[in-house]
């Protein structure tokens, strides 16, 4: 790394507050809050013996909304609540039935797993929120005025490609065994061709959608450089970087991100979010997990199951994986413009908070051809919710499954 971009910052007077203030900090792990001892008892009766059975209606009732073939969740309030639950199946030939620990496609909400890791090197020195995409990928054009900030928040103006470029998913259509680098992702949101908008099957212009630092919009391609930048700082492969400092020390046994060569597992059911009439297994349209997964990388491309997620999150959202001012951080919130292709309510850094009429969720949840997550905090209750599917979920007007989880908690009904 060029630590030239942190020299002006090592010369203020202050240089602790100074420093993580414009956007560079250091701290040492005695700065990291310890596992919280004598957590109080959550708001909802946690002992209630009919909660287990409660939990299951709700797993089984979004599921079935969401047209899902097999699911697995985990609810948790540490020192409290211990709750894991599945429902359908792993295969629909061969009935084996989907268990609480089966491992799933994340999505999405990988980028929570890639901004710890960013502020991970934030905390240690090694690397300053405001230092900017041209000092780790050089040729990006208007790289020197885009911030490590602005690719965290979703506001370096990066286009999408991979939900919206209709070039670039028949790319992967055409060669799926093929493992793409994370650079030419990044060349994809710049080559002179134009998008075609899988949305409004129109050709649009490529390029940015806004100026570095402005509007919030919805960007794999600016998590994919966040990857590279971990990568570029470290000289370690991102694959081993999140098991290194995220899975072994949370003791995360389900959590990894696929390389070159890896199978494709876990199977899953698509319908291409509603381009087919049906849901068919994953392998027939794309049966090489290369194309699927080096497409996602830092931005989409981790497995977990249910448990680890609802860990992972606590672990985050309490201190135990960076400081208290990288969580100050990661949730300085920023209100989400209506009508952005991903997103509601506000962001931070991999982060969403959601405020509902009676509760709030934050968290990131994720969606890939052939599977999904939910990733959730219920703020008002103390309770995380994680959850991994094997099958495109249906989209419409029905409870969410931390909705229906806040139900069970509270006794409410469920609306069955």
């Amino acid at each position: 790394m060029n630590r030239n971009l942190c020299l002006p910052r090592i010369l203020l007077a202050a240089w602790l507050t100074a420093t993580w203030l414009s956007g560079c900090a250091g701290s040492t792990p005695e700065d990291r809050p310890a596992n919280p001892v004598g957590r109080p008892p959550p708001p909802y009766d946690w002992a209630d013996p009919e909660l287990p059975g409660r939990l299951d209606q709700a797993l089984r009732l979004w599921a079935e909304d969401a047209g899902l073939f097999g699911a697995a969740a985990a609810v948790r309030t540490p020192d409290w609540l211990e709750w894991s639950g599945s429902f359908g199946v792993q295969n629909l030939d061969s009935g084996l039935p989907y268990e609480a620990d089966t491992l799933g496609r994340i999505a999405s909400a990988t980028k929570s797993f890639t901004s710890t890791l960013i502020l991970q090197l934030v905390d240690e020195g090694r690397l300053c929120l405001d230092a900017t995409l041209s000092a780790f990928v050089r040729d990006y054009p208007n790289g020197r005025n885009i911030t490590v900030d602005h690719l965290l928040r979703h506001r370096s103006g990066i286009p999408e490609v991979q939900l919206v470029d209709g070039f670039f998913i028949l790319s992967i259509l055409i060669r799926p065994h093929r493992w793409i680098p994370p650079g030419e992702i990044l060349e994809w949101t710049y080559i002179p061709l134009p998008i075609l908008d899988i949305n409004s099957r129109q050709l649009v212009p490529r390029g940015p959608v806004s100026e570095p630092g402005g509007e919030y919009h919805y960007s794999q391609p600016g998590y994919i450089a966040l990857g590279m930048i971990v990568e570029k700082i470290t000289g370690r492969k991102l694959a081993d970087v999140y098991r290194e400092r995220i899975a072994a020390p949370l003791g995360l046994t389900g959590t990894r991100l696929p390389v070159p060569g890896d199978p494709l597992e876990p199977a899953g059911y698509t319908n291409l979010f509603g381009l087919l009439d049906e849901k068919v297994p994953g392998e027939t349209i794309v049966d090489s997990a290369n194309g699927l997964h080096s497409a996602s990388w830092s931005a989409g491309g981790m497995l977990s199951t249910a448990g680890d997620l609802a860990a992972f999150l606590a672990a985050m959202l309490e201190g135990r994986l960076f400081s208290a001012q990288a969580l100050a951080k990661a949730t300085d919130w920023r209100e989400i413009e209506p009508g952005d292709i991903v997103g509601s309510g506000e962001y931070g850094m991999g982060l969403f908070r959601n405020r509902h009429e009676t509760y709030t969720t934050i968290g990131h949840d994720g969606a890939l051809p052939g599977g999904g997550s939910v990733m959730k905090y219920l703020t008002e209750l103390d309770v995380y919710v994680g959850a991994v599917t094997n099958t495109d979920r249906d989209w419409g007007d029905f409870p969410t499954l931390e909705e229906r989880v806040r139900r069970a908690l509270l006794k409410e009904d469920q609306g069955d």
